[in-house]
């Protein structure tokens, strides 16, 4: 295995095309064909479906694949970091997050800072939750976000957003039909499909519906990502629960779901980084930014989503 079959694993992934991903990583197409072929050889599975039409990830595929992108992006974070060493001038910040993180929120808020601040290099962190502890703890990462819990000794906080829950009925499920909604209580006995567990889905969940007097009935079998969640509750495997930003934006089949009138379920996300040891002066202005600039921008976010919703209803 080497960097260069990572690499074009991910060009793949990015393309859906071999001829595309081939010209991006600058090599022929049977040479990029026959470097991942023999990257699927060692890891036991086939990475992507190929028809004529499109490329797609297989299941093993989709869950693989973030690992392959960590490892290309500890490369770049690697040199990044000797960088830093030798240019004290260039800084780095590295972030750890949930995969129940939404991205493209994120994105969206760190975008003036990215402006603002040139010199300071942004590295992301896609990890489980015990992990992103882990690398916390160890200094690997200099800030973590996950859906809240109470902070370990050592470590602060402050919140950065919700996420809206929605209710995926099982197929032809009959406690669907004619309803808008649905709340925590009159959720119906379908088992709840969920993940490993890592993500904090689960753990999430369980707390959430214990506040409400609800059980969690847990589907036995367990899913690899969100996609697939999906996919089972419109087979009719079971049911799920999904936070919107993890909902493809296709799926009409899902219903918001309340824990009583007027206030939705949700998931709230925090940063959490340590405050008992010495911080760098450029991650002590990041940590303004996200106390001071960030509610204001996802305020404004939430009155716009507020006004779309507005409109598309009028």
């Amino acid at each position: 295995m080497n960097l260069k079959q990572l690499q074009f694993v991910a060009h793949v992934a990015k393309t859906h095309s071999f001829s595309r991903a081939a010209e991006l990583s600058f090599a022929t197409q049977p040479t990029l064909s026959n470097a991942i072929s023999q990257l699927e050889e060692e890891l036991g599975g086939r990475l992507f479906n190929r028809t004529t039409r499109k490329v797609e990830l297989t299941p093993f595929g989709e869950y693989i694949l973030p690992q392959i992108l960590e490892v290309l992006q500890s490369r770049d974070e690697l040199l990044k970091s000797a960088e830093s060493y030798h240019n004290p001038a260039h800084k780095i910040l590295r972030i750890g997050f949930s995969p129940l993180v939404d991205m493209q929120r994120l994105n969206q808020v760190l975008a003036p800072f990215r402006q603002a601040y040139p010199e300071i290099t942004l590295f992301f962190k896609e990890c489980f939750i015990d992990d992103l502890s882990t690398r916390l703890s160890k200094e690997q990462i200099d800030i973590q976000i996950v859906p809240s819990s109470e902070t370990q000794e050592g470590e602060a906080s402050c919140r950065f957003y919700q996420d809206n829950l929605y209710y995926l009925p099982a197929l032809d499920d009959e406690h669907a039909a004619n309803r808008l909604a649905f709340k925590i209580s009159d959720l119906p006995q379908t088992p709840i499909i969920l993940t490993g567990g890592g993500c904090g889905l689960n753990n999430a969940l369980t707390e959430l519906l214990k506040s409400q007097g609800v059980t969690l009935q847990p589907y036995p079998g367990q899913a690899m990502t969100y996609k697939v969640i999906e996919d089972w509750a419109s087979l009719g495997i079971g049911a799920g629960i999904l936070p919107k930003a993890k909902i493809s934006p296709d799926n009409k089949a899902v219903y918001p779901l309340f824990i009583k009138k007027n206030q939705p379920a949700y998931f709230s996300y925090e940063w959490i980084w340590r405050s008992d040891r010495a911080i760098p002066e450029h991650i002590a202005t990041f940590l303004d930014y996200i106390q001071t600039t960030v509610p204001t921008l996802i305020e404004g976010q939430a009155e716009s989503s507020t006004l779309r919703n507005i409109q598309r209803q009028v």
